[in-house]
């Protein structure tokens, strides 16, 4: 029998009963957010960026965020799938996007970068692909040549009934995994993970909404940095710097325990950076394992 496939992905066979009835129960995605409010320590982490800049030049914050979702999904592959056509599908490698500006202003352009990855890359490797992919977005929009943006040009110029019916044509064939993978490739919805730094822009860390268009399974905003304060089981009071991150998920995809686990995993990644250095071996521990 001929393997079902579709751009992104491949057809996930002998699921959970439940996981797999899921999808035509709750067939919409906005339907289906789970939230979850994560507080990483950053003190490792900082200190490690420092060290590290020397061998890793352009290495900043969401260059380890971006790792950290890697090896989540490396170790928990089941974080890394989508549901298109009421079914699950495995995507072949971890697609991150996230918006850029070239400068902090109001009128400062912007642009959609939508790296690719490995399981199997480093920390060093995600660096180099997120940089290459966002020079050339930076440098698209000096040319003025960015192919989304050139689409949507068209689109303003197309009279109102036209577009509609383009739109529900594009929808309907997203539904069902048809969508060319020309127009897959130009933009940023078909990505495992969508990821927002509003604490770079001075904004408290929110809760964002999954699209239905696409087959983006995760949604994280990053926060400002944060100081707080907590007690030992002792009673000494201890302060400490960390990350607010707030994920809105599609809980179809897979259980709790295993998107449990996939958050164990990155907060592994923040109390052991060094781990990221290394490429990702099939028979490390699960990290669910250790808590």
């Amino acid at each position: 029998m001929k393997e079902k496939r579709c751009y992104d992905g491949y057809l996930v066979k002998k699921l959970d009963p439940v996981v797999f009835m899921m999808p035509y129960v709750m067939p919409r995605r906005t339907d289906s957010e789970v939230m979850v409010d994560l507080r990483l320590d950053l003190e490792k982490v900082e200190a490690f960026i420092r060290e590290n800049r020397k061998q890793i030049p352009d290495l900043t914050l969401y260059h380890f965020i971006f790792a950290a979702l890697v090896r989540a999904a490396a170790v928990t592959p089941q974080i890394n799938r989508f549901i298109t056509g009421n079914r699950i599908y495995q995507r072949r490698s971890v697609r991150i996007s996230m918006m850029v500006k070239k400068r902090l202003e109001i009128e400062g352009k912007e642009s959609t970068i939508y790296p690719t990855f490995e399981n199997s890359d480093t920390l060093e490797e995600i660096v180099r692909k997120t940089k290459q992919v966002t020079d050339e977005a930076f440098a698209k929009l000096d040319a003025e040549s960015n192919g989304f943006d050139r689409l949507v040009g068209v689109l303003y110029a197309t009279p109102a009934w036209v577009l509609r019916l383009f739109v529900k044509t594009l929808l309907l064939l997203d539904r069902y995994g048809k969508l060319p993978r020309a127009l897959v490739d130009l933009q940023p919805f078909h990505s495992a993970f969508f990821v927002t730094n509003v604490g770079s822009i001075g904004l408290p860390v929110i809760y964002h909404h999954l699209y239905e268009f696409g087959t983006t399974s995760g949604f994280l905003s990053i926060g400002k940095k944060e100081i707080v304060t907590s007690i030992t089981p002792k009673g000494v009071i201890k302060t400490k710097k960390v990350l607010p991150v707030k994920l809105v998920l599609d809980g179809r995809i897979c259980d709790g325990y295993t998107y449990s686990c996939a958050f164990r995993t990155i907060r592994k990644c923040f109390e052991h950076p060094e781990w990221l250095l290394e490429s990702y071996q099939p028979e490390e521990e699960n990290f669910c394992q250790s808590y």
